[in-house]
């Protein structure tokens, strides 16, 4: 049985042309059935009000590019498309690359590429997705205009002669047209992971042409649920060039952090798994660590949930007495950390890199099914012997009470030397 709306919608168009933008649409749509909650961060919510600052910075963001306002360029250099901002000008400028960002997805001040036609076109679509309701989504005439618009976009990009696309997701809709907006230009297209992947499917970051991970140990997690390894490349991660090669962690209970479940969704990754998560998973999972910690003498403990999720929500929830909300930098707040306790997170490898210990509390059913409704992927399914994984209260309180320490060599295993030369290997 179809218990998917979006699928069945995408399955059932009329056409092949509406079933491939209802596909393209995949997230806004579900964004209108499963992100409209008190426990969402305002900034998530798919109607958020814009700032007048932010506003202000788009307007000007739109009349630079309209001015055509950019760095000075050799003209041996190669033109790209990104909405990367971790891929520094020095960096680009060794592999002899000039980086532009789209109106769409615009980054600073210079190096904004569009014309008045394309904002206008770009605005039209954010009132659709910000504003409108469900069914104009499925309009055949929109459909048809926006395949005809990307004809546009075919001739202006060829005109700059862009040599490839770079994204760090395939997900949302500008994603998925504008990787089609490369095909149609023979130019490859690159995404590049942003986190420790918490989902390894074929329905997420499949779309590219290639998809650069940060080890081969990410890589080979991607080949294990089906993916062409050709498409898969290895190019470390640009925000941490130099890693330590042994650290010693720190490791007692003065003061812990918690880093707790994120149970969230504001839309399917896959077509033919649907996840439905009870949002207070994220108030129970501080409930279990806090009987433990109460039982090895804790008076209270810092927490800091995933930034989509309402804190002030999960706050009233909680023991006054015991909790504290974390304020503070993702930076600081590891710095400050005696030790870590936490679910799923891309938090495991920075407490690693600030040599914090980092013990897994993952409760999960047989079916390797956290508390969030999610099937838990390496190295927190409890494949990883380097890991310290507690599945239940017990485990975390013996883990606890012996000290056991994460090795610091995870670290290595999923994150390598960043080496961006394999772009010049794969962008001519």
């Amino acid at each position: 049985m179809n218990e998917y709306l979006v699928k069945f919608l995408r399955d059932n168009a009329d056409n092949e042309l509406s079933s491939k933008y209802i596909d393209f649409f995949k997230i806004e749509l579900d964004w209108h059935i499963y992100n409209n909650e008190t426990h969402i961060t305002k900034t998530y919510h798919r109607d958020r009000k814009v700032t007048f600052k932010e506003e202000t910075i788009k307007s000007l963001q739109y009349a630079y590019a309209i001015l055509g306002m950019s760095e000075k360029s050799e003209s041996d250099k190669l033109n790209l498309l990104s909405t990367l901002p971790l891929l520094d000008s020095q960096t680009l400028d060794k592999l002899r690359f000039n980086s532009y960002s789209p109106v769409w997805h615009s980054i600073g001040r210079k190096n904004i590429f569009g014309d008045l036609k394309t904002i206008k076109w770009y605005k039209s679509l954010q009132k659709l997705i910000k504003k409108d309701d469900f069914h104009f989504y499925l309009d055949k005439n929109l459909h048809i205009e926006l395949e005809r618009f990307q004809n546009h976009f075919v001739e202006e990009y060829k005109k700059k002669n862009f040599r490839a696309l770079l994204l760090h997701s395939d997900q949302n809709f500008f994603s998925k047209y504008f990787i089609d907006v490369f095909k149609k230009l023979e130019k490859p297209s690159f995404i590049f992971t942003h986190g420790l992947p918490g989902i390894y499917s074929k329905d997420v970051d499949n779309r590219s042409d290639f998809l650069m991970v940060w080890s081969d140990k990410i890589k080979q997690n991607y080949l294990d649920v089906g993916f062409n390894s050709s498409k898969i490349k290895v190019i470390g991660n640009p925000n941490y060039k130099k890693i330590q090669k042994n650290k010693e962690l720190r490791s007692d209970l003065s003061d812990i952090l918690i880093i707790p479940v994120s149970s969230i969704l504001w839309h399917q990754h896959e077509y033919d798994s649907k996840v439905l998560t009870d949002k207070s998973m994220v108030v129970l999972y501080l409930y279990k660590v806090q009987i433990v910690l109460k039982k090895l003498g804790i008076k209270k403990a810092r927490y800091r949930v995933h930034p989509s999720i309402n804190k002030s929500w999960v706050h009233s929830f909680l023991d006054q007495d015991f909790f504290i909300m974390d304020q503070q930098s993702l930076v600081d707040s590891i710095n400050r950390s005696s030790l870590i306790i936490g679910a799923t997170s891309t938090v495991l490898l920075e407490s690693l890199i600030h040599g914090v210990n980092y013990i897994v509390f993952e409760p999960k059913d047989d079916n390797n099914i956290n508390m969030a409704g999610f099937k838990l992927v390496p190295p927190f399914d409890g494949s990883e012997q380097k890991l310290m994984i507690a599945k239940e209260e017990n485990e975390l309180e013996n883990m606890l009470r012996n000290n056991v320490k994460t090795d610091y060599s995870l670290l290595h295993d999923y994150i390598q030397n960043f080496d961006p030369a394999i772009l010049k290997e794969l962008i001519k």
